[in-house]
């Protein structure tokens, strides 16, 4: 059985495959999740023609369980409640104004990465990692909660992410909205609202929170000390520095 080094382009794997050499797929899922978005669809596409059905059906179902982020204890209440997320869940996207609503998006950001249930994996450009966070959110923390969060450069990078992962479930005749759906999203309205509106139209059932005024769907406003009115649940706004205490990586032992 091939077996492929992380920083091989995709394209390589497409001619292993060609010469008829099944791939190991937990090291294909891993190097799909570094993939070249943009460059490598059509090799994705070859990967998966060239593959048999035994594999594609494994590759389907390691794509669908690659997303649950480090090992961890669940706590007792989880599987019992929504999500935060999913409570200001709306098709066209959620936008959140007010002096409490980065509060908000930290806690809800905290609860779905720390959660093994409600979302398959969150997206974030750097820039609102920073805007919730400041400098803490540092390359360590963004490596130990991967692949469960992807950490993008841009607004375009986090919309080629998407179509991306789009194009892996068709290549390997998987349904996106079973295999890689309800996928969390923080991004930041602006001039290009319309850009992120029309994505949302491609994944109905994507979770978007948007810091700012949103005039496609709903804009809660959202006080110091919480929304009004609230969800059926208590809600803890949180400071960057106890955001970060909740995710931070624990000290290994020497």
């Amino acid at each position: 059985m091939a077996r492929f080094d992380h920083r091989v382009d995709l394209r390589i794997s497409c001619f292993i495959v060609a010469v008829n050499a099944e791939p190991d797929v937990e090291e294909t899922v891993k190097l799909l999740a570094r993939a070249s978005h943009r460059e490598n669809r059509q090799s994705m596409n070859r990967l998966a023609r060239g593959c048999s059905q035994d594999t594609r059906n494994r590759l389907r179902a390691a794509l669908q369980h690659r997303t649950a982020g480090p090992d961890r204890t669940p706590s007792s209440h989880e599987g019992h409640r929504q999500l935060l997320a999913s409570a200001f869940r709306h098709p066209q996207g959620t936008g959140f104004i007010g002096p409490g609503a980065d509060g908000l998006l930290r806690s809800a950001f905290t609860e779905a990465l720390t959660s093994k249930t409600g979302v398959s994996w969150i997206l974030a450009a750097k820039s609102d990692l920073r805007r919730l966070f400041d400098d803490a959110f540092d390359d360590a923390l963004r490596e130990h909660w991967s692949p469960r969060l992807r950490v993008v450069d841009t607004l375009e990078d986090a919309i080629e992410h998407l179509d991306f992962e789009a194009d892996i479930a068709r290549a390997l005749n998987t349904n996106a909205t079973d295999a890689l759906l309800p996928v969390l999203w923080f991004t930041t309205s602006g001039p290009d609202t319309d850009v992120i509106h029309q994505t949302l139209q491609n994944w109905p059932d994507i979770i978007a929170l948007i810091a700012g005024g949103w005039p496609h769907g709903p804009t809660h406003l959202i006080e110091a000390d919480g929304p009004r009115p609230l969800p059926r649940r208590p809600i803890d706004l949180l400071s960057p520095q106890q955001a970060i205490a909740s995710l931070d990586v624990p000290d290994q032992p020497s």
